[in-house]
Order: structure tokens, then C-alpha cells, then sequence
């Protein structure tokens, strides 16, 4: 893991990005001009692929690695992390874990690329045409959607919830359970056209909706840092825990193209033109 950096010292407010990306987890904290502060990354155990098409990578490394960055980025600050006033996750789209009632993973993550559902999101994609239709979206072969049901045939009554990447890292953060974003749920089978989860979808695939999380919009506060995660991390107590976008819709926010005639392609492990 390589050591944070420190680039400047104002002691104005400030506030962290957490990118839990596939091979590494990054930190960086700005200020209100954008000014990158300080920053840190720590790599992460790569996924574990087979023939058959699935993708999995051990959700208990995601922790470990945010505490160890957020505490290397907040020991680099002027204040020693006195002056975040908040912080945001960002991860990877459709990325999923199986937890039980006390947030632990049941099993490994389920990575965006899994494809061990594709014969159950073929049948999400037949009883959801016309909502997929009016929102210009298809449920493709490795959608978390089908996975989520997938979970729920495999882990039974055991399973609880059904989680994003960043609503692991926000309980963490927080000590209770979070709610996700519309961003990070849109491949899960939320509709943010009509903001719901497609319950007719889920209704004909026997799978409950309080198996999901609750869904708001990007930005909006999710918790505070708790004691713990304070501690651990070197984040005050209290600081303000928002919810965030998915990497590509983060990534393309932060080259500006926010508006029609305007776009970026984001380079990866995949690419995406938006």
C-alpha cells in the first residue's frame, strides 16, 4: 500500500471520496475549490473468475482496506481530520453481497461481471418488458437483479439483506444500517423513473422487497461516523455519512459532462461511454 500524500494546508472544511474499486480501494479528500488535499489507496484481493462465468471477491477485504486509506488520508491533514465534514462511497455498478440480520456476508461478493443468474434475469427481462421499455434499460445476463434472487434461493432464510458495496462500508462507517442510491440500485431492479423497486418483477420471481435496501437520491445523508469507525479511521465523530453515485456516473460528473452535447469515456476494467 502506498503512503498518503499530503498536496496542501488550508484548514478550510473538506470532505473524502471513497472509491472501492475492483482491484483497489482509493481515498481522496478536497475542499470546497476542488483542491485535492491528501489521498491514499490500498489494493484489494483480485476476483475470483471461473469458466462457468462467475465473479466473486471476499467482501470482509473492503473494510480493512477503506480504515487503513481514510486513516493514512486523515493523518496527512493539516487537522488531523478535524476539518472533514463529510463523506461519500463509490463503487462498482452491480456489484452485491448476501448478508445476514447483523450485516455480515454470508458469502463472498458477487461481482458486477457474475453471470451465474443470467437464465433468472432473462426471466426479470420477459415479466418487466414494458417497465424496462419505458425507461430504455435491459436486464442483461449479469444484472444484479437476478443474483439477488439467486442469494435468496441459495442462502434461504439466512439471508436478510441483499447489499451494494457502499451500504457495507456505510454500516461500517455508521454502526447501523444505510440505505442505498438510486445509482448503485439501478441494476438491482430499481426503477428511478418511478422510484420504486420493480415490485411486479420481484412479486412473479418470489422475492421480497424488504430483502433490498431503502433507495434515495444521491448526495442525501445516510448517517454520521460513529465512535468506532471515528476511532479506526481518524474521521471525526459526527461527520456526515452521503450516500454516492457509482464510479462511472462519479467519473463522468467530475469531467463536467453533465449536459446534452457533452461526454467521457471512463477506462477501467471496463470501458463506458456516457
Amino acid at each position: 500500500m502506498s503512503s498518503a500524500s499530503r498536496r496542501t494546508t488550508p484548514h478550510s472544511p473538506a470532505v473524502i471520496g471513497i472509491d472501492v474499486a475492483t482491484a483497489s480501494v482509493r481515498v481522496v479528500c478536497v475542499d470546497g475549490r476542488g483542491r485535492v488535499l491528501a489521498e491514499a489507496r490500498g489494493e484489494l484481493p483480485p476476483p475470483v473468475r471461473t469458466a462457468a462465468g462467475t465473479s466473486e471477491q471476499d467482501a470482509r477485504s473492503w473494510w480493512p482496506a477503506v480504515r487503513s486509506a481514510l486513516r493514512r488520508t486523515t493523518g496527512a491533514l493539516p487537522r488531523g481530520g478535524r476539518e472533514v465534514i463529510a463523506v461519500a462511497v463509490s463503487a462498482t455498478s452491480g456489484t452485491i453481497v448476501p448478508t445476514g440480520a447483523d450485516g455480515v456476508p454470508l458469502g463472498p461478493a458477487l461481482m458486477y461481471d457474475d453471470r451465474r443468474a443470467a437464465d433468472v434475469n432473462a426471466e426479470a427481462q420477459r415479466v418487466g418488458s414494458a417497465r424496462w421499455d419505458a425507461l430504455g434499460l435491459s436486464v442483461g445476463p449479469t444484472a444484479a437483479l437476478g443474483r439477488a434472487v439467486w442469494c435468496l434461493r441459495t442462502y434461504g432464510s439466512g439471508l436478510r439483506h441483499v447489499l451494494h458495496t457502499p451500504e457495507v462500508v456505510g454500516r461500517e462507517l455508521t454502526g447501523r444500517p444505510v440505505a442505498t442510491d438510486w445509482s448503485h440500485a439501478l441494476k438491482s431492479g430499481y426503477d428511478a423513473r418511478s422510484a420504486e423497486w420493480a415490485h411486479e418483477v420481484f412479486a412473479a420471481l418470489d422475492f421480497p422487497l424488504a430483502l433490498l435496501p431503502t433507495v434515495r437520491a444521491p448526495a442525501t445523508e445516510a448517517g454520521v461516523v460513529g465512535p468506532d469507525a471515528a476511532e479506526a479511521t481518524g474521521l471525526p465523530e459526527g461527520c456526515s455519512v452521503r450516500l454516492g453515485m457509482t464510479d462511472g456516473c462519479a467519473g463522468q460528473i467530475a469531467t463536467g459532462a453533465v449536459e446534452p452535447g457533452r461526454f467521457v469515456g471512463v477506462l477501467g476494467t471496463t470501458y463506458v461511454l456516457k
